[in-house]
């Protein structure tokens, strides 16, 4: 039975377009580049220059549009949802993630904050006072060049429109003409430079020279010159995954999809790494087709998928005994439902288009949601939904998922970690670390739980997914290509010195701290000051002893340390002492590890 929710609305210039693919000629005379031509100066024009000199200039014109120069960028922000040049030259940031709007100058000094709850949109009026603004009107064109427009702004000649999931801004006059665009993609995850992922605002300075860009995928603010230059082409191809916020199990198999390109990708696990079996969809109008993605669920031999405003249901065939091979027709469509409330996450007939994500209990008797704006969780009954319970103590929740054993996990955008609670909210466990290494976590959304209780999280701000033990420990970072596993990537361990005032990261070699195996460390440390010489030592505290080693530790020219004699000869629990000497106090970072005989 499905429940009769009340839909959401999804989030928030047709014009003469000329691609001219000549580069600008310079001519013997001059160079033919930026002369307007007024229609009433033409047949002056003519007794001066000839007619092939006359479209070498309007060639060279043409291919000139307004363009942005990159100048800096400023990170350490949340989500910035907008930015505004302010009269005196500094920059009023809504940082909508962490409830607050900031003052900053365009060399990136904090200058001061205000705590405003979710602000989006800001404005300055006469006097030079920041506030919040709601229905700003602007120019309602068409705008079929933006695949999804964010905050524009208007400046002298026209407007500039950020396209959001484009990855680029788009110029256009005050009649609505496209002109170009510019800011390439960025090729690599977090890139930035001058090169934008996500661009969601922009804002032009009061004299008209300077954009800044907010990207609140990335946390960060970028500023350009705003001059003319050539329209931009589209950025390469690369293989990284693009992977959306949702992602659901069954068996052997994971489904996750990619909402830029509408690609759903069925991946088979079993293997150190899941493995792509088929892919499906496709961006486009056709039934079979999607132009985003808001929710998915797989179950036995049955795949459904809501996306623009339609439930669209797959089949596929797919036995767990055969041999793993690579299927493109695994999976065929169906049929499409079209209704207003299909717009959220789904699970099995049930949908929630105010909700971030959904789970529903075995007996489906109720179901929990995902308040991201409120940041908090709410049980509820099914189909009255009464509200029976809420957990809160999150910065922004994204993705929830019910264990076997009635636990409650929910991902944490804002934090990037994973928290488990009891059935009566009790937190249990915090896991996941902040960070783009294989084995840490940006923005995670949608989790789901394997039969074996692998939990796989879609790490949202990397591009891929990630897969937990039970107990979570990292195991392996999964996309579309590349992988990495913990017995070929182990992650550093990470410890903070016992007096709080140096981080200590360290990596062993060949592998994670062997057993009565001579390994090297290599560690690297972190915190204000100078380190004048760094101690390494080992002992286990059970039986009164330390290493049969005598470790030595050398700095090296990447300012890392390596340590090489270490070898941990029993079984059992020991402690790693990094003793930090700044050459006045001596303060100890511990690390521990049990090891099994």
């Amino acid at each position: 039975m499905s429940v009769p929710l009340q839909p959401v609305e999804g989030p928030p210039l047709e014009a003469l377009t000329l691609e001219v693919h000549t580069p600008p000629v310079i001519l013997g005379r001059r160079a033919a580049c930026g002369v307007v031509l007024p229609s009433k100066c033409v047949s002056c024009f003519l007794a001066w220059y000839d007619v092939e000199m006359i479209l070498d200039i309007l060639i060279a014109t043409l291919v000139m549009t307004p363009s942005g120069k990159f100048l800096t960028q400023i990170d350490g922000f949340l989500e910035p949802s907008h930015a505004i040049w302010l009269p005196d030259g500094n920059i009023a940031v809504a940082d909508r993630l962490a409830d607050e709007i900031v003052i900053v100058s365009p060399d990136g000094a904090r200058l001061s904050a205000q705590h405003i709850e979710n602000p989006i949109e800001l404005s300055v009026d006469e006097h030079g006072v920041v506030f919040v603004s709601n229905n700003v009107v602007r120019p309602e064109w068409n705008h079929e060049q933006v695949v999804h427009a964010g905050i524009p702004a208007e400046h002298s000649d026209g407007w500039l429109i950020p396209d959001i999931y484009g990855h680029s801004i788009h110029s256009y006059d005050q009649e609505g003409n496209w002109l170009g665009k510019w800011g390439a993609h960025a090729l690599l995850p977090h890139e930035g430079e001058g090169k934008l992922h996500y661009p969601n605002a922009v804002d032009v300075s009061q004299d008209g020279t300077k954009v800044v860009v907010c990207e609140g995928f990335e946390g960060r603010i970028q500023i350009f010159t705003l001059g003319i230059g050539e329209s931009e082409p589209a950025p390469l191809i690369t293989n990284i995954a693009h992977f959306g916020k949702h992602i659901d199990s069954y068996g052997d198999l994971i489904l996750l999809a990619e909402p830029e390109l509408g690609d759903v990708y069925l991946f088979r696990t079993g293997l150190d790494v899941p493995i792509p079996l088929t892919r499906f969809g496709g961006e486009g109008n056709a039934p079979h087709q999607f132009k985003w993605i808001n929710g998915l669920w797989l179950e036995d031999g049955v795949i459904k998928i809501i996306g623009d405003g339609n439930l669209k249901t797959f089949v596929y065939e797919h036995d767990s005994d055969t041999p793993f091979k690579q299927n493109p027709g695994l999976v065929k469509f169906q049929k499409s439902q079209n209704h207003e409330r299909f717009r959220g996450p789904i699970e099995d007939v049930f949908t929630m288009p105010s909700s971030a994500d959904i789970a529903v209990s075995t007996d489906g008797k109720s179901m929990w949601t995902v308040n991201a704006v409120a940041e908090k969780v709410q049980l509820a009954t099914l189909p009255d939904f009464e509200v029976l319970k809420s957990i809160e103590g999150f910065i922004e929740p994204s993705g929830i998922e019910l264990e076997a054993d009635g636990n409650i996990l929910v991902s944490d955008i804002g934090a990037s970690n994973i928290k488990r609670f009891s059935p009566d909210g009790e937190l249990l466990l915090t896991f996941g670390e902040k960070g783009y290494a294989p084995h840490q976590m940006f923005k995670p959304a949608g989790i789901t739980v394997l039969d074996d209780g692998t939990i796989a999280v879609v790490d949202w701000g990397n591009h891929r997914a990630q897969l937990y033990s039970p107990d979570g420990k990292w195991q392996a970072t999964f996309g579309r290509g590349r992988s990495w596993t913990r017995e070929k990537n182990p992650p550093p361990h990470r410890v903070t010195s016992n007096a709080g005032n140096w981080k200590v990261s360290c990596s062993p070699v060949p592998k994670d701290m062997p057993l009565n195996e001579v390994f090297e460390l290599t560690t690297w440390i972190e915190g204000d000051g100078d380190v004048k010489s760094l101690r390494v030592d080992a002992a286990m505290p059970a039986h009164g002893h330390g290493m049969m080693t005598d470790p030595v530790t050398t700095l090296q020219k990447d300012g890392s340390y390596k340590t090489t004699g270490m070898l941990l000869s029993m079984p059992g629990y020991w402690e790693i002492y990094f003793d930090i000497d700044d050459g006045l106090t001596i303060e100890r970072a511990q690390d521990e590890v049990t090891l099994q005989p």
